[in-house]
């Protein structure tokens, strides 16, 4: 296999800017859940700060985000803690430059290789309707076989659109029983649109779509199941479900984060409510997240990219992250980028003709 994870490289902290660069300035917090003013937003790049004259990396850099430095000689460390989780007595860090000039250090250039444009981020890809796709798709097969091989984690946000065809279904199961699929997040719809399609043979209702209008009701009655069974693993053990990649998620014990949204009519036992416990726990999945592949779902595309790292480390090895938005509409796997996650390769494709097509890739060659 020809892929290899791009390597990445420190600044040369031997440069007169570094060394005589100051220490970064800090204010404590002194309410939980309320930064000082003119703290440091963090962006999705590399960033270093000065402590105790020695440049420390934050890893998984993200947006929304606070930097948090331990300054206790020999132990420097920094933290990336998002606002509401600030706790008294942290010390945050002050500054809004990135030139080294406050201690803060802005790094665009460390995946990218001597011939490479440096004003570009080494892993940005975009892509537009009139674009042809066959390359990303045969980078995205390499990279998913790497992860595989390597023990990586593999994340998709999957959309309803992806519950609705019986090929896709399959598709996407296929890539679960073939290791290529670590954490699952998806709407309450969704899980329970496939659920439906496993346990009553229908869509929204209905067996085929020529037959009558579409009806919630089997949907309901799937999500009942689940209440009645107690979890929705209890109802896959039942054996009532008898296909679908909620099922084989369970089987194959690859969690399944649901979290909760206003639209929910009626949610399954799984279903977090919270909103901050939603958040908790897909970040429990994205910052060990390696490869994460989001399709047709807009809002939860939107939400996950942006608690998603563009790089981490993996054993001892600095990294990207490497990110997929697809979608049938440009303008939602434009939006990631508008909100800043600049990393995603974009795909304008259905997202059933494209589960279909990453499975034919890596599992039917």
């Amino acid at each position: 296999m020809s892929f290899e994870i791009p390597k990445y490289h420190h600044p040369n902290f031997d440069q007169e800017i570094f060394k005589q660069a100051p220490n970064v300035y800090c204010e404590v917090v002194e309410k939980d859940g309320v930064s000082p003013r003119n703290y440091h937003a963090m962006s999705i790049f590399p960033e270093y700060f000065k402590i105790n004259d020695k440049w420390i990396l934050a890893l998984q850099s993200r947006m929304d985000t606070v930097c948090v430095v331990t300054d206790e000689v020999g132990k420097e460390s920094v933290s990336l803690v998002e606002f509401r989780n600030l706790k008294k007595g942290d010390k945050v860090v002050i500054g809004r430059t990135e030139d080294a000039s406050e201690g803060i250090y802005v790094w665009t250039e460390g995946f990218l290789q001597e011939d490479e444009d440096k004003d570009a981020f080494a892993f940005r890809s975009g892509r537009s309707r009139e674009t042809a796709f066959s390359i990303d798709y045969d980078r995205l097969y390499e990279i998913l076989e790497y992860e595989k091989e390597n023990h990586g984690y593999i994340t998709l946000v999957v959309g309803t659109a992806l519950a609705l065809d019986t090929d896709s279904r399959d598709a996407l199961s296929s890539l679960i029983e073939n290791g290529y699929v670590q954490a699952i997040f998806c709407g309450t719809e969704t899980a329970a649109l496939d659920l439906e399609r496993g346990i009553l043979g229908t869509t929204w209702g209905q067996r085929n779509f020529e037959s009558e209008q579409n009806s919630v009701k089997n949907m309901y009655k799937a999500i009942s199941l689940a209440n009645k069974y107690g979890s929705i693993k209890e109802l896959v053990e039942s054996g009532k479900v008898k296909d679908g990649f909620i099922k084989t998620a369970i089987e194959n014990n690859i969690p399944i984060v649901i979290p909760g949204t206003i639209r929910d009519r009626y949610s399954l036992p799984e279903t977090i409510d919270n909103v901050y416990e939603a958040q908790n726990i897909m970040r429990s999945h994205t910052k060990k997240t390696s490869t994460i592949i989001m399709m047709g779902a807009i809002l939860f595309t939107i939400a996950t990219g942006n608690m998603t790292p563009s790089y981490n480390e993996f054993n001892s090895i600095i990294r990207p992250i490497y990110m997929y938005t697809v979608d049938i509409q440009e303008f939602a796997v434009n939006k990631l980028a508008d909100r800043g996650t600049l990393t995603a390769t974009s795909i304008v494709t259905n997202a059933q003709d494209f589960i279909r097509t990453v499975d034919r890739g890596v599992n039917r060659k």
